[in-house]
């Protein structure tokens, strides 16, 4: 049986940034995202991708995780207040702050979601104890994980 080898195709994405955050939904629909308050999003495969606005405030969106087509978290990183979470629920044309760090010690790191409602975010280490959010309703609302 013979298997056919991978194949990239060269995208350019229109922006002249690092890019650190890929979420593809579907073979159309992805969405990326990186430092200068660069959120992304393609939905006819890579060809083209818009830039989409979603705060006046420069931040460094490290990670993206789109739950559908229309549906995506962008998580910005740094110390203190520049660590938060937006949510967008019309494919980026509007987006809701939904968790601004408050700790300053805490700097948030990756996060996913498994379904709709069910997120994870892990952060560095505070005070020797793992920092990790989780939130149950779609970002509504996020608990801190008590760690040992």
């Amino acid at each position: 049986m013979m298997f056919a080898a991978p194949s990239w195709t060269m995208q350019t994405s229109g922006v002249n940034v690092r890019l650190r955050g890929v979420s593809a939904v579907s073979e159309s629909v992805a969405w990326a995202s990186g430092a200068g308050s660069t959120v992304l999003r393609t939905t006819d495969g890579g060809t083209t991708w818009q830039k989409l606005y979603v705060t006046d405030d420069t931040l460094d969106f490290r990670d993206i995780d789109a739950v559908d087509a229309q549906t995506a978290y962008a998580l910005s990183i740094g110390n203190g207040p520049d660590s938060r979470i937006y949510k967008t629920t019309d494919a980026g044309k509007t987006w809701q702050l939904q968790f601004k760090n408050d700790d300053p010690k805490a700097f948030l790191d990756a996060m996913t979601f498994w379904d709709a409602n069910h997120g994870i975010v892990f952060g560095d280490s505070v005070d020797l104890k793992f920092y990790i959010l989780t939130t149950a309703d779609g970002g509504h609302t996020w608990s801190r994980v008590p760690t040992a």
